[in-house]
């Protein structure tokens, strides 16, 4: 399928989810990535933060069970800016205050948060409506995490986030898109 016709159902698919469902596939991704993350400390982190009324991984637990288990490691979140659809990148900690951005999403506020350069991000947790086996994914269709993850250092970690497993194959994927290295589901951890 297209990325269009991904994005539709699987958008779809998403909001037919109980919040009992949500609850638990949140909870699984949590464990999942929590079991699996290989850091020793002192890396910085980019997760994105959650847009509840549309469903997506509520990475607010992800956020506190990194900051117990991994107290030195440093998280940031992203500020986006519409136009030129690019994203800045804030450090998220307990002074950090959030606004919600047009989409009800929230961000870090730039005039009080500290900002992080892409090129110090050891690794990106991406959010996505569905993935395929390849590891590319489809995302809302802004492009924002096209275009942050062309900037980040080769060696950076990316992995997209997912309610769901893969599909076969995404028919149009491009030269923008930028392949995952790892996708965290609830039943596994697919890695490429």
């Amino acid at each position: 399928m297209d990325k269009a016709s991904l994005r539709r159902d699987f958008l779809q698919k998403r909001m037919n989810l109980t919040n009992d469902e949500v609850s638990a596939k949140n909870d699984l991704i949590t464990r999942n990535l929590i079991e699996s993350i290989a850091i020793n400390g002192g890396e910085t982190v980019h997760i994105f933060l959650p847009q509840i009324n549309k469903k997506e991984i509520d990475t607010w637990n992800i956020i506190r069970q990194l900051q117990t288990f991994f107290p030195k490691i440093r998280i940031v979140a992203p500020y986006v800016i519409p136009k030129p659809k690019e994203m800045e990148h804030y450090v998220l900690d307990a002074q950090t205050r959030l606004n919600d951005n047009q989409w009800g999403i929230p961000e870090p506020d730039p005039s009080t948060s500290r900002p992080v350069y892409v090129e110090e991000i050891d690794i990106i947790y991406i959010p996505l409506l569905t993935f395929d086996e390849r590891g590319y994914r489809v995302g809302y269709g802004g492009g924002y995490y096209d275009r942050f993850l062309a900037k980040c250092r080769p060696n950076a970690v990316k992995t997209g986030l997912s309610f769901f497993e893969p599909v076969t194959s995404i028919v149009d994927i491009n030269e923008y898109d930028i392949r995952m290295d790892a996708c965290i589901t609830p039943e596994k951890i697919w890695i490429w």
